[in-house]
């Protein structure tokens, strides 16, 4: 890892109390998950501009946390970084957006919050969306950025977007049809995770990876295109989709053990 790219460990600097006001140096480019939990006196965080990205719970149960300069080209933003209990999502969310929108590189549109320079969308305001209209050239669809929308029943991803963050989509229970594009190379692990409305999906060419968890839980997955690009499906995958059967691949894909359900047909060609 290059000396600008530092990453601040998973839960490291939880439950700190001499940690009031925060002021992040230039290498740093992401925070993992809970970094700073449960830091009781921290009361302002100042961003770098090269930070990219503030994974889930990063500042959270930071009750004396008020203000946060952003910044930064962040082009992930989990939407519970800033929660104060796990019950609190909306609230979390509102209290990013309202950080966030005081950078100019970020725009609120469609209920869905984004970073305008880097085409990246970060999260949907609200759970309650029931239609997904993309900003235009969107390029990035962000961690946990519409996990538990349960009342969008489709997805229709435009052709600029390329990548698709970890459980973006995931616990989004009515969600029926899913259409990409060839643009997309990567889709990051439990990105459809527990899906459960979801019956057919066709992964783009291009795409070499099923990440760990992609389609775990989606129970009425019944068909799914597997294009030859695709070289590796890790464990999981496809675990707890009793209706999934059959499935074909290419003869060089490796597929992990327990990537499927046991008793899934798979095919070689």
């Amino acid at each position: 890892m290059e000396e600008r790219d530092v990453y601040i460990e998973n839960f490291s600097q939880s439950g700190r109390e001499d940690l009031e006001d925060l002021e992040f140096s230039p290498n740093i480019g992401a925070v993992g998950i809970g970094a700073f939990y449960a830091c009781p006196n921290l009361r302002r965080v100042s961003l770098n501009k090269n930070l990219n990205y503030i994974s889930p719970l990063a500042f959270a149960a930071c009750p004396s946390l008020k203000e946060i300069a952003a910044d930064s080209n962040i082009i992930e933003f989990a939407p519970s970084a800033l929660a104060q209990n796990l019950s609190q999502d909306q609230d979390a969310r509102r209290f990013a957006k309202e950080v966030l929108l005081k950078n100019f590189s970020y725009k609120s549109e469609n209920g869905i919050l984004y970073n305008a320079k880097w085409r990246s969308l970060l999260f949907a305001e609200t759970k309650d969306l029931r239609s997904l209209a993309f900003p235009r050239a969107a390029r990035a669809v962000g961690w946990f950025s519409f996990d538990g929308c349960a009342l969008l029943e489709e997805l229709d991803i435009p052709q600029t977007v390329e990548w698709i963050g970890e459980r973006a989509f995931s616990n989004c229970s009515s969600l029926k049809k899913v259409t990409l594009t060839k643009s997309v190379h990567q889709i990051e692990q439990a990105a459809f995770m527990n899906c459960r409305s979801l019956e057919e999906f066709k992964i783009p060419k291009g795409v070499e990876r099923i990440e760990a968890f992609t389609f775990s839980g989606c129970e009425n997955l019944r068909e799914v295109e597997i294009p030859s690009s695709v070289k590796h499906i890790e464990e999981n995958a496809f675990e707890f989709c009793p209706r999934l059967e059959k499935v074909t691949v290419s003869k060089w894909c490796q597929v992990e053990d327990g990537a499927f359900d046991k008793g899934v047909e798979i095919h070689r060609i």
